[in-house]
Parts: C-alpha cells; sequence; structure tokens
C-alpha cells in the first residue's frame, strides 16, 4: 500500500467514530403539525389524514374545522388563528363551500344574492382575504376544491366557489390546491357514488347526501394531500425520506 493510502486509511479510522456518534446524538426532528380547517368536508378530512397517518410519529394533526361555517358567514381567519394559537403548524389543510349555497346577510337584511355579479365580489374579497391571512404564517396552505355533487344545482354551485378558489389562488403562490371534481364523476362526467379507494378497489365512496363522502374517499385525498405538500414543503419532502 503507497504511504499516502495509509496515511488515509489512518485518518478514516481516527475520525468516523466521532462522526458516528455526533450524528447519533443528533436531536431528531420535531413532529411536523398538519392544521385542518374549514367546515364539516374538513373535519371528514381530518379524519382521512388521521387514519393514513397514525402510525406515523412524525406528524400531528390539529383538528381546526367547524360544522356548517362558510365564507358567507364569516371571514373564517379565526380558525387560523386558532391552529396557531395551539401550537406552531407546518402546514394548513383547508376545505370549504359546502354551507355557502346561499346569500350574504348583513343584519337580517340580504346583501347579495347567490351568483349575482355582488355575491362573487364579496365572496372574492373573503376568499383573498383568509388566503392572505394565512400567508403571514409562512407554511403551505393546501385547498381542497369541491367535489361533483349528486344534485345539478349543487354541483353548479360547487363550481362557482371553485372557480372564485382557484382565481384567487393563481396570485398567492403559498396556496396549492387538489381538484376533486374529476375524482368524483364517471367516463360522462356524472356523479359517481362508487369510484377506487386507495388499494385500487372500487368502492362506496360518497355519503347517502350526495355531499359529503365516506371513510375511505377522505383517506385518499388524504393520500393526495401528503403528496402535494411533499412537492411543495421541503420540510414534508425530507421527512418522507426518512
Amino acid at each position: 500500500m503507497r504511504p499516502i493510502s495509509l496515511l488515509a486509511c489512518l485518518l478514516a479510522l481516527l475520525f468516523a467514530p466521532a462522526k458516528l456518534c455526533a450524528e447519533s446524538n443528533a436531536a431528531p426532528q420535531a413532529p411536523a403539525t398538519i392544521a385542518i380547517i374549514g367546515d364539516s368536508l374538513a373535519d371528514g378530512m381530518w379524519g382521512g389524514l388521521y387514519k393514513i397517518l397514525q402510525k406515523e410519529k412524525q406528524y400531528k394533526l390539529f383538528r381546526g374545522a367547524k360544522n356548517s361555517v362558510g365564507f358567507t358567514g364569516a371571514g373564517l381567519t379565526d380558525m387560523i388563528d386558532r391552529a396557531f394559537a395551539a401550537g406552531e403548524s407546518q402546514a394548513l389543510v383547508m376545505m370549504v363551500g359546502a354551507n355557502d349555497r346561499r346569500s350574504f346577510f348583513a343584519e337580517g337584511k340580504s346583501k347579495a344574492l347567490l351568483g349575482t355579479p355582488a355575491w362573487i365580489e364579496l365572496y372574492r374579497g373573503r376568499i383573498g382575504a383568509f388566503m392572505d391571512h394565512a400567508g403571514k404564517r409562512n407554511v403551505p396552505l393546501v385547498w381542497i376544491l369541491l367535489p361533483a355533487m349528486r344534485a345539478a344545482d349543487a354541483t353548479r354551485d360547487a363550481e362557482l366557489v371553485n372557480g372564485v378558489i382557484v382565481e384567487a389562488a393563481k396570485t398567492r403562490p403559498h396556496v396549492t390546491l387538489i381538484e376533486t371534481a374529476t375524482l368524483t364523476v364517471d367516463e360522462k362526467g356524472a356523479y359517481a357514488a362508487y369510484f377506487n379507494d386507495l388499494a385500487g378497489q372500487k368502492r362506496l365512496m360518497r355519503a347517502s347526501d350526495g355531499v359529503h363522502f365516506e371513510q375511505p374517499a377522505y383517506e385518499l385525498i388524504g393520500d393526495l394531500v401528503m403528496k402535494r405538500l411533499r412537492e411543495v414543503s421541503p420540510r414534508f419532502k425530507s421527512m418522507a425520506a426518512e
């Protein structure tokens, strides 16, 4: 063996144990908290994410959704504040709109009828304010768009809500969208109550009300949420590689 090679081997033997010791003593990364906020659809998403992540100790979930809320009734920025008041979150997951098929009211009087230009302007304002408030936290906001609904008029209204959200997200890079409409229709574009779960098995995926999902569907969309987070967040990408 040449002298220079022998010297390299001795140095490697001398310093390698110290390096290994330093690596083994490194503090483990704290769990990443995902705050799920929005309406009853979002609460179902909390359940789906909990199911697929329950064995993954590197993640924590904050359950911040509330039934019967929507942007026609409030700005909902308090949901973001409550999530961070409970502890630092590394991502926000939002799903809302099931209760927004109604007019804006102020002091008991109609302020804007559903679907009118005035309604769209008010809705756009609240969506934008919510996204901007979330942006101050410097974490990704994953927004799950509304699915197709069983009733044709409900699908039309869901498309209206989705359109406003999509437009608002274009100028806000911290917002990333997950589309669910194509998941929830058949090959002819009609509402589908049955489609494939995470295992590729076709089963009942929509609730009897034609609006909400069954648990396997929430798990399916939850898997899409985690894939998207790993695409947009270095923190979540590195955790997936561990």
